[in-house]
């Protein structure tokens, strides 16, 4: 008998745990928890180049808006005019101007052996054109700096986040141009290529 006491006993207190189980519809809110949040704006960073020029200082970024590689056209010294004989010197400052957060360097290299062109003048064949990497633009006209470089030579360097580094040319005319070709105008293209790190 006791033990049939002890099991209505337990039957009663099962039955009280289930009604109130249901009477209060247990839940598990406490452990989902929401919080509303703003929506945030991803932005990428920018991969800008800036190129200036040795004689004018001008700055252009290296890929305009649209997409297109800028051409920048550097200035000689002096004046633009390379005389028979003698070397005339130009040189472009690279600037890593992105906006990256972190370490952000750039490898900037010459792409290729400069083009030369002319009118059909002839006088590209007489044209001989040295690269050479440098600290700064005011050591482009320096001709020690290209004593040891030859024309097939495609410098390269490496530039960190917000430094520049600099490329600077060295145009020189053969003594031996034709005389008859004075007054004539010629064109050099030199593509830079720049690479993330």
């Amino acid at each position: 008998m006791r033990s049939s006491r002890m099991m209505k006993a337990a039957g009663l207190v099962l039955a009280a745990v289930l009604l109130g189980l249901l009477a209060v519809q247990g839940s598990y809110a406490l452990w989902n928890n929401a919080v509303s949040a703003n929506a945030g704006t991803v932005q990428a960073a920018d991969f800008r180049v800036s190129l200036t020029d040795t004689q004018t200082n001008n700055t252009t970024d290296m890929t305009l808006s649209d997409g297109a590689a800028a051409a920048i056209a550097l200035t000689t010294t002096p004046a633009g005019v390379v005389v028979p004989g003698q070397a005339a010197y130009a040189g472009v400052q690279l600037g890593n101007v992105t906006n990256a957060g972190g370490d952000f360097t750039i490898r900037a290299a010459i792409g290729s052996t400069p083009g030369k062109t002319d009118n059909g003048s002839g006088l590209a064949g007489y044209l001989s054109v040295k690269a050479a990497a440098a600290a700064a633009l005011d050591q482009c006209s320096s001709a020690a700096l290209y004593t040891s470089a030859l024309t097939t030579d495609l410098p390269a360097l490496n530039i960190a986040k917000g430094a520049t580094g600099v490329f600077c040319f060295q145009v020189t005319l053969s003594a031996a141009t034709p005389a008859g070709l004075a007054g004539s105008t010629a064109g050099v293209t030199i593509p830079i290529v720049v690479t993330q790190q």
